[in-house]
């Protein structure tokens, strides 16, 4: 049996644990290998689309930075601002946005959302990186390398690496069950998103 390769677009901890523990259920033994990874946008997105490019963008390059492997994955957090109130569903979103490669076929996925205080929001909106902000607002420092602002805001009932973890999940679906996804538009390894 071969064993498979991962690069995995980060070295983020609560990133690269999900990465692994997905792919040693699907793939026991595969080798998942961090790197560092450019994702071309600001350092914190805004809006679906930026996220989007800039986990695209990780997959492609950590696929290209290591030899022989067989997925690249690239994770981005972001954030997206709906108007209105909040039971009206505005207000300021958190979700992360997977992409995978294998060279051929890119596919995207999205995590669960979570409305983020409007202390939070104002700050992001005003430009500030979430990290830094929910770093300040915890007391904890590099919280977004441990349980993240989803595990300081549910409590601990999930954690960040909870969220990457099912993303990455559904994300793989088209992978394990091609011939279910034949004939559905995808995006080509070329694919630029806009």
């Amino acid at each position: 049996m071969t064993l498979l390769t991962i690069a995995a677009g980060t070295l983020n901890p609560a990133k690269l644990r999900p990465v692994e523990q997905v792919f040693e259920q699907l793939w026991p033994g595969s080798r998942v290998q961090g790197v560092q990874a450019a994702s071309g946008v600001p350092e914190q997105p805004i809006g679906v689309q930026e996220t989007m490019r800039g986990a695209v963008q990780r997959a492609r390059a950590a696929r290209a930075a290591v030899a022989g492997a067989s997925y690249g994955v690239g994770l981005e957090g972001g954030v997206r601002f709906d108007m209105g109130t909040s039971a009206e569903g505005g207000g300021c979103w958190l979700f992360g946005v997977v992409a995978v490669t294998d060279g051929t076929r890119l596919e995207v996925g999205r995590s669960a959302e979570l409305r983020l205080p409007p202390v939070v929001a104002s700050r992001l909106h005003d430009g500030e990186e979430l990290g830094p902000i929910m770093d300040e607002l915890s007391g904890q420092q590099n919280i977004k390398q441990k349980a993240g602002t989803v595990g300081l805001l549910t409590g601990g009932l999930l954690s960040r690496a909870d969220v990457w973890q099912m993303a990455l999940t559904l994300t793989l679906a088209p992978f394990l069950h091609a011939e279910l996804y034949q004939g559905q538009q995808t995006f080509s390894s070329d694919t630029e998103l806009t």
